[in-house]
C-alpha cells in the first residue's frame, strides 16, 4: 500500500501518479519485453508463433555479428574521441577566451543539432563521392592528378560525418560547466606559478571531469545507435554496424529472419542500457562546486595571437557541418544528375511534385510531423508536470520509463513496436498505417521533447497553482489557463524541434512503414540507393522548405501569444481597485493619511 499524503494536485501522490506509470510503460517499456518476446517467437510477426532458440543460434554463432561487434565499437570509439574533442575546444574558444566570430558557433551549433542525420547522409554522400564528388573533382582540376583525395564511403569519412553531427551535442552539454568555471580558481594556480596550458589541464579539466566523462559516455552511446549515416555511407564500403546488421537480417534475408534480428537487438540493447547507467550514476555522484558565494569570477583568457588559429577552427567546422553540406545539398539537387554538366534547372523539382508518390510521401512526412511533434511535447509536458509536483519514489519509475527509448537506436525501438501492437489484438490493425508510425515516432520523440518542457516548467513556481485551485479552478482549467500560457514560447519551440526530429526519422519508419504511407525519408532512401541522388536532394530540399514554412508559422503565433499576454498584463495592471466595503453606518472612518502612499519597487516592472 502507499503511504498517503496531502493532495495538492492530481499527480501529487502514488495513486495519482499510477495512470501515467501505465501509459509510459505501454508506449516506452511493452516494445523492449515484446523484443524479447521476438526473438523466439521465430517468425514474422503478422504469422504463428514457432518457439525455439533459432534465432539466437543464428545470431551469436555467425562470424559477422562479432565482425559487427567490432566495427561498431570501433566506430563508436572514434566518433568519441573526435566528437567530443571538436565540442570541448569549441566551448573552450566559445566561453573562455575572445575569439572573433565566437557568438555565432552556439547558433551553428543548434543548427547541427536539429539537422536529421539524413541531411549529413545525403549531403556529405554528394560532396565526397569518389568519382565525381566537388572534393574530389576540384582536388583534380587543381592539381592535375587522377587521385582520390576523399572517399566518403570509407572508415575516415564514416567517422568524420558522425563526428560532426555529435560534436555539436557535446558542446551544448560542455556549455553550462564552462560558463560556471571560476577565474579565481586559474588565478590562484597561475600565482602558484603555473602556466595556463598546465592551469587547462590541471585546474579546469579536473573540475571539469564529471561533465566531460557524461559527454563521452553520450557519445559513444550515440555512435552505437546511428543508423542513416553507416546505411548511406557505410554500406557501400561493406562496413556494417549494429543497427545495419539488424535492418539488414530483415530486409536481405528471404524470409525476413526477425528472430535473429531481436536477438541481436537485446545485445545492442544491453550495451546502451549499461552505458546510460554508468553516465547517470557519474553525473549523480561525482559534484564539483565551482561557483560559490565568495569571489566568483568568469573572466576571459586573453590568449593572444592563438585566437586567430581559434577562429580558424571556428570557421572551418561551420564550413564543413554547415556551409558546405547546406551549399552541396541546394546545388546538388539543381543538376539533372550528380557530377553533370547540363547546367541547374528545376527539373527534378517539377518531376517530384508533379509524382503522386511524392506527394503522398509529403503529406505523410506532414502529417507524422506536425501531429507527433504535437503529440510529443504534450506528453512530455504532462509527464515532466508530474515529475516536478510528485515527492514519491514512483517519479523515478516515470523517468526511467520516459528515457527507455533513448537508450535504444530507432531501428530496434521500431522492431519492438513491431512485435508489440501486433500482439494486442485491438491494436493489430494498426500495423502497416501511418498511426503506428505516429505513435512510434511519438515515444522515440519524447525524451528530446522533455529537453524544451523541463526548464520551462522548472520556472514556474507552484504558488500559481495553488491560487487556482484556492478560487476554484479544475485541474484542467489550472493547466490550461496558468500552466500553458506560461510556456507557450518554450513549448512552440519545442513543438518545432521535434517536428524536425520526426520528419527526419529514417530508422523508426524503415521496419514500420508500407508503400501506401512512405515518409520523406524513406523515399529519400529509395532514390539514393537507385542511383538518383540529385532528385534525393531535391526532395529533402522541399521537405526542408516545409520545415521553414512551419518555423516561420510557430514563430508568428509565439509573437501573437506574447502580445496577447501583455495586453492581458497591461489590462490588469490598470483595472482600479475595489472599493473598500464600509464598515456600516456610524463607524468611525479612518483618518487620512497627508502624505502620499509609496509606490511599490515593483510596479514598474509590472507595469512594463
Amino acid at each position: 500500500m502507499f503511504a498517503r499524503k496531502p493532495s495538492t494536485g492530481p499527480f501529487s501522490t502514488a495513486r495519482g501518479l499510477l495512470p501515467l506509470i501505465v501509459v509510459c510503460a505501454f508506449l516506452f517499456a511493452f516494445p523492449i519485453v515484446m523484443l524479447v518476446v521476438g526473438a523466439f517467437r521465430n517468425q514474422d510477426p503478422s504469422l504463428p508463433a514457432n518457439w525455439g532458440w533459432d534465432g539466437f543460434r543464428t545470431a551469436y554463432t555467425s562470424s559477422a555479428t562479432y565482425s559487427t561487434l567490432r566495427n561498431s565499437l570501433l566506430l563508436s570509439t572514434a566518433v568519441t574521441v573526435l566528437g567530443t574533442s571538436i565540442g570541448l575546444l569549441c566551448a573552450f574558444l566559445v566561453t573562455r577566451t575572445r575569439t572573433p566570430l565566437r557568438r555565432l558557433v552556439t547558433p551553428c551549433m543548434l543548427l547541427v543539432v536539429a539537422l536529421p542525420p539524413l541531411f549529413y547522409a545525403i549531403s556529405w554522400g554528394m560532396l565526397g563521392n569518389p568519382r565525381i564528388g566537388p572534393v574530389n573533382t576540384l582536388f583534380r582540376d587543381l592539381t592535375g592528378s587522377e587521385a582520390t583525395v576523399f572517399d566518403v564511403n570509407s572508415w575516415t569519412g564514416l567517422i568524420l560525418v558522425i563526428a560532426l553531427k555529435s560534436a555539436g551535442f557535446s558542446y551544448l552539454m560542455l556549455l553550462g560547466p564552462f560558463l560556471a568555471l571560476d577565474r579565481g580558481l586559474e588565478e590562484a594556480a597561475q600565482v602558484s606559478g603555473a602556466g595556463k596550458l598546465r592551469t587547462l589541464l590541471g585546474i579546469d579539466l579536473p573540475v571539469l571531469a564529471p561533465a566531460v566523462s557524461g559527454v563521452v559516455i553520450l557519445n559513444f552511446v550515440i555512435g552505437l545507435e546511428f543508423f542513416d549515416v553507416p546505411l548511406f555511407l557505410g554500406t557501400p564500403a561493406g562496413i556494417e554496424v549494429f543497427s545495419t546488421r539488424v535492418y539488414g537480417l530483415i530486409s536481405e534475408s528471404s524470409p525476413a529472419d526477425y528472430g535473429a534480428a531481436s536477438a541481436l537487438s537485446l545485445l545492442l540493447v544491453a550495451i546502451v542500457m549499461v552505458l546510460v547507467a554508468v553516465q547517470w550514476r557519474v553525473l549523480g555522484r561525482r559534484r564539483y562546486t565551482t561557483v560559490t558565494g565568495k569571489g566568483y569570477r568568469s573572466d576571459a583568457w586573453d590568449i593572444g595571437r592563438w585566437r586567430w588559429a581559434g577562429t580558424a577552427f571556428l570557421l572551418l567546422y561551420a564550413l564543413l557541418a554547415v556551409v558546405a553540406p547546406m551549399v552541396q545539398l541546394v546545388l546538388g539537387s539543381l543538376q539533372p544528375f550528380l557530377g553533370g554538366s547540363a547546367g541547374y534547372s528545376l527539373v527534378n523539382y517539377r518531376e517530384l511534385l508533379a509524382d503522386p508518390e511524392t506527394v503522398s510521401a509529403l503529406r505523410s512526412t506532414l502529417v507524422v510531423s506536425v501531429l507527433g511533434g504535437l503529440g510529443a511535447m504534450l506528453l512530455a509536458l504532462l509527464i515532466g508536470y508530474a515529475v516536478g509536483h510528485n515527492r514519491t519514489r514512483l517519479r523515478r519509475v516515470v523517468e526511467m520509463l520516459t528515457w527507455l527509448p533513448w537508450a535504444v537506436p530507432g531501428v530496434v525501438l521500431s522492431l519492438g513496436i513491431a512485435w508489440a501492437y501486433i500482439s494486442v489484438p485491438g491494436l493489430r490493425q494498426l500495423y502497416g498505417t501511418v498511426w503506428i508510425v505516429l505513435l512510434a515516432l511519438i515515444a522515440a520523440t519524447v525524451p528530446i521533447a522533455q529537453r524544451a518542457t523541463g526548464p520551462a516548467l522548472a520556472q514556474l513556481g507552484h504558488e500559481l497553482e495553488e491560487a487556482s485551485r484556492v478560487a476554484g479552478a479544475g485541474p484542467l482549467r489550472m493547466f490550461a489557463g496558468i500552466v500553458l500560457p506560461l510556456i507557450a514560447p518554450s513549448f512552440l519551440a519545442g513543438w518545432f524541434v521535434s517536428a524536425i526530429v520526426v520528419s527526419g526519422n529514417l530508422a523508426v519508419p524503415i521496419l514500420l512503414s508500407s508503400q501506401q504511407n512512405a515518409t520523406v525519408p524513406l523515399l529519400v532512401l529509395e532514390l539514393y540507393t537507385a542511383g538518383e541522388i540529385s532528385r534525393a536532394a531535391a526532395l529533402f530540399v522541399i521537405m526542408m522548405v516545409l520545415l521553414c514554412v512551419g518555423l516561420a508559422v510557430l514563430a508568428g503565433l509565439a509573437r501573437l501569444v506574447g502580445l496577447l499576454r501583455r495586453r492581458a498584463l497591461t489590462a490588469t495592471a490598470s483595472r482600479p481597485a475595489p472599493p473598500t466595503p464600509s464598515a456600516g453606518p456610524g463607524a468611525p472612518s479612518p483618518p487620512a493619511d497627508p502624505s502620499p502612499a509609496p509606490i511599490p519597487s515593483s510596479a514598474p516592472a509590472a507595469l512594463g
